[in-house]
């Protein structure tokens, strides 16, 4: 009679394991079904949420900075009539560059290649202002360069702060 009792005694301990088995790996495969929908590995993760925030500021100021630099744009807000050609044209390159400056982290945001249009925009927007004091003297009134500095835009096919207000158009739109 005491090997029944060690025989039902044993029966117990392995029903309570095995019980206590498959309680745990009910529990495991819930958690771990869970876990995955709570947590995707796709964009539409945490990261996603904060990164693409700060991706479309980004875009935002680059389009603004393009915007600012845009020559038409650029002669509204630095132009004084008592200012000269060499004056107008140093203030109008220092403006770019403060502004390229200050939006300089942005690049961290964009691809490379819509950076290196910005860059471009910038560089090609300072050797059109320098162009356009080439063709009148230094000493001329701001609206003489002005009027050369226009005539050279007109003379472009597309200038490159378009171009590159093009490609972060574009970007934005495969983004979103």
């Amino acid at each position: 009679m005491e090997a029944v009792f060690i025989i039902y005694g044993i029966v117990q301990i392995i029903l309570v394991i095995g019980l206590s088995m498959v309680a745990t790996l009910i529990v495991l495969r819930y958690y771990f079904s869970h876990k995955k929908q709570v947590t995707p590995s796709t964009p539409q993760g945490e990261d996603t949420k904060i990164i693409l925030p700060l991706r479309l500021q980004a875009y935002e100021r680059i389009v603004l900075f393009l915007e600012r630099i845009a020559p038409n744009s650029l002669i509204m807000r630095v132009n004084r009539p008592v200012m000269t050609a060499a004056q107008l044209q140093a203030s109008m390159t220092r403006t770019i560059r403060e502004e390229f400056e200050y939006n300089l982290s942005q690049q961290l945001y964009i691809s490379s290649k819509a950076w290196e249009m910005v860059r471009n925009a910038k560089e090609e927007t300072i050797r059109l202002i320098n162009s356009a004091l080439t063709k009148v003297p230094e000493t001329a009134q701001s609206s003489e360069m002005i009027r050369v500095l226009l005539d050279l835009l007109l003379s472009e096919k597309k200038s490159a702060v378009d171009a590159a207000l093009d490609e972060i158009k574009k970007e934005v739109q495969k983004t979103f």
